[in-house]
């Protein structure tokens, strides 16, 4: 889509699309500077010496879009942009966690993520057509990115992999080594790959 700007038509840029879920093409300029200047901060961030707790806070208000009070990550933290983060009050992320953020992934409150858990708002499209396009003998790949949200107080075991567009509701639990493919209502007890609803948990 294209946006009309004082009477003329101004089309989108690679990010605008990317924002906005539609088809997008990578590498790009302007995406490739993002993702350097966000990789140049996690490289600092996981270098850091493991009690320098401010030093980690002052980049990560930087690097992310919300980081809540009380929020902590452990490194290593790896993630794509940075600035389509969001993290609430009080959650913990720990170790090995991977954020593919082409579009927001919002965390709630009191939320735990544990070990090498993986938050993929990006795919690529099954077929060669549009994945890949050739235009005068260079290679255009395309992805379209869908919004991850994670509500208050759920717990993520370790190795959990959320797929794009996922919603998880809040108090739920997903088990260990879990693919989440579709959203999972809150308050309910999920694994498996394709993760699935086992039962409701009680008190949540």
């Amino acid at each position: 889509m294209e946006d009309i700007v004082a009477g003329a038509i101004k089309p989108k840029t690679e990010k605008q699309k990317m924002l906005d879920g539609e088809l997008f093409c990578t590498p790009n300029f302007e995406l490739a500077r993002l993702h350097a200047r966000a990789q140049k901060m996690v490289q600092e961030f996981n270098g850091l010496p493991a009690f320098d707790f401010k030093g980690r806070a002052a980049l990560l208000d930087r690097l992310l879009h919300r980081v809540g009070q009380g929020a902590s990550i452990e490194p290593p933290f790896f993630v794509d942009y940075g600035f389509n983060v969001s993290i609430g009050r009080n959650s913990y992320i720990n170790l090995n966690c991977i954020m593919i953020d082409g579009n927001t992934i919002t965390i709630g409150d009191g939320v735990m993520l544990s070990p090498s858990v993986q938050l993929l708002t990006t795919e690529h499209p099954v077929t060669k057509a549009p994945r890949i396009e050739e235009v005068d003998g260079a290679v255009r790949c395309y992805a379209r990115a869908s919004p991850i949200r994670i509500e208050d107080h759920v717990w993520l075991g370790a190795g959990t992999i959320v797929l794009p567009g996922v919603s998880i509701g809040k108090y739920s639990v997903i088990g260990a080594g879990s693919i989440v493919t579709k959203s999972i209502p809150e308050g309910v007890l999920a694994v498996g790959s394709p993760c699935k609803v086992l039962r409701e948990l009680s008190g949540a």
